[in-house]
């Protein structure tokens, strides 16, 4: 009987933190007008921040080229086919790839879902957005993978100070180039997503995904080098802010931050060429390439959801073409 009673509690309970998430829903949705806002809706339904703050730009920029001022003003419920017929040829016609306008066009795409689901739009003012197509094309990826001369001048320089900014820095760089991590996913990582028996992380990828990287040994030294003689094994953010005069916070590294510290550490190891934190990732997938690991593997590794993606990480075909521009010069006599 004692049990019934408490099985019964147990019930009532849930039924009542139950209405209580529905009231503290339904009051939240009341005080915030803007959830009436199909863009403002969509918005708050993307899973990070970062997805928050592109399809932000890109519904920003889509409501100027149509006259308005920004997503939050813009009247949504006149949304039609016709807007996103006339996204494609402005962004054409400035020349935007194509990667770049089906962008534009997912985003516009996604509010007008949540104006259909908030009665703002009709089913056939939806139909006809859908039934515009993605834009075909391809582009030649921009960035670039850094030369095996430009990774030991970085290091280099890095072995020289040993300071415990250089410390932070090194491993910061080690783990991009022996991980191909994201900026996103370095800054994310705790101290908790380190897995010492077999020198590898769990990242929190795109999409809120998990997967497993495998450091090489040189990435993995680097690593538990900031940790032992720096950061300590406290629970909390991987890699912290460092303030003047070696002043170590707890305070977690931003993405921005880490493209002022490859900018700094290029410039002071004086590595002419720029480089971007992505081209950093570029450089993990070329060597994987040239170690002979396949495609497969290399989509694991990256966190990619189709391979699509990751076959724009091969240049391989670039250094055949440039094979057989030499074959061919000894080929003609001209």
């Amino acid at each position: 009987m004692a049990n019934d009673v408490r099985v019964i509690n147990d019930s009532d309970t849930r039924f009542s933190e139950l209405d209580d998430y529905k009231q503290r829903s339904q009051v939240s949705l009341s005080q915030n007008s803007r959830s009436q806002n199909p863009a403002i809706s969509y918005l708050q339904s993307l899973p990070s921040r970062k997805s928050r703050r592109t399809v932000a730009s890109c519904l920003n920029s889509s409501v100027k080229y149509f006259g308005g001022t920004d997503l939050e003003r813009w009247s949504w419920n006149e949304l039609s086919n016709v807007h996103l017929r006339f996204i494609i040829d402005k962004l054409s016609e400035l020349g935007r790839a194509p990667r770049t306008i089906n962008l534009y066009l997912a985003a516009l795409k996604g509010v007008a879902n949540e104006a259909f689901a908030l009665k703002q739009i009709s089913s056939d003012t939806l139909a006809l957005i859908k039934m515009v197509r993605s834009v075909k094309g391809h582009r030649i990826p921009k960035g670039r993978s850094l030369e095996d001369s430009e990774i030991q001048f970085l290091f280099k320089h890095l072995d020289s100070e040993r300071d415990v900014t250089a410390l932070r820095d090194s491993a910061i760089i080690a783990l991009m180039l022996g991980a191909g991590l994201r900026r996103s996913e370095v800054v994310a990582l705790d101290l908790v997503n380190l897995v010492f028996r077999d020198m590898s992380l769990v990242v929190h990828g795109k999409g809120n995904k998990q997967r497993q990287v495998y450091l090489p040994e040189q990435s993995w030294n680097r690593l538990v080098a900031w940790i032992d003689n720096v950061r300590g094994d406290y629970p909390g953010p991987l890699f912290t802010r460092i303030r003047r005069h070696s002043d170590v916070t707890d305070n977690r590294l931003t993405d921005q931050a880490i493209y002022y510290i490859l900018q700094r550490r290029r410039e002071l190891a004086r590595v002419q060429d720029t480089f971007a934190p992505h081209d950093l990732r570029r450089t993990f997938a070329s060597g994987m390439l040239d170690c002979g690991e396949d495609l497969g593997t290399l989509k694991d590794a990256l966190g990619h959801a189709s391979i699509t993606t990751t076959q724009q990480y091969d240049h391989r075909h670039l250094d055949r073409l440039k094979d057989a521009r030499h074959r061919l010069n000894t080929r003609f006599k001209m």
